[in-house]
């Protein structure tokens, strides 16, 4: 099976998310050799950081998955518990880092875990690269028929 069927079958919206945070993380990888500091624990903590962050992505999928078969207070408080979820663990993952005793551990940490928020502004470019790998096309928008009108009112007017 080539590469391009098993990407396929993944979520779309997931794997641009997961794409895009790693493409933050390849971008300040590469922007962290400009400063003179400890690489390796900067790497460590950086690339610490973006699995967080991927897996957070994947933990938001499946819990929006999982809302969607729920009635609305059921869904709810399960948004809202795997919101705090998600912020309690990446709290502990920054305090593991803080009592590693590296400053360069916390604030490459911190950067690794915003991948998810940049993954997210890169996800229009990650979509047009699939798009192009895939050889898809979004479809052209067509606008929405009003709750009476057939299809042939809606265009005349």
């Amino acid at each position: 099976m080539r590469m391009t069927d098993k990407l396929k079958r993944v979520d779309r919206a997931l794997l641009e998310l997961v794409t895009g945070i790693a493409v933050f993380g390849v971008f300040c990888q590469t922007a962290g050799l400009l400063f003179p500091m400890d690489s390796v624990k900067y790497a460590l903590g950086l690339w610490g950081g973006i699995i967080l962050a991927a897996l957070a992505a994947v933990h938001i999928w499946r819990s929006l998955n999982k809302a969607f078969s729920c009635d609305g207070k059921s869904a709810a408080r399960l948004i809202a518990g795997g919101y705090v979820v998600r912020y309690l663990v990446a709290a502990l993952f920054l305090l593991l880092l803080y009592f590693m005793g590296a400053g360069y551990y916390v604030l490459a940490g911190f950067l690794g875990v915003m991948g998810l928020k940049a993954g997210a502004y890169l996800q229009p470019l990650t979509h047009k690269f699939y798009n192009w790998l895939f050889h898809e096309t979004d479809p052209v928008p067509q606008p929405l028929i009003e709750e009476g009108e057939t299809a042939s009112e809606n265009i005349e007017e």
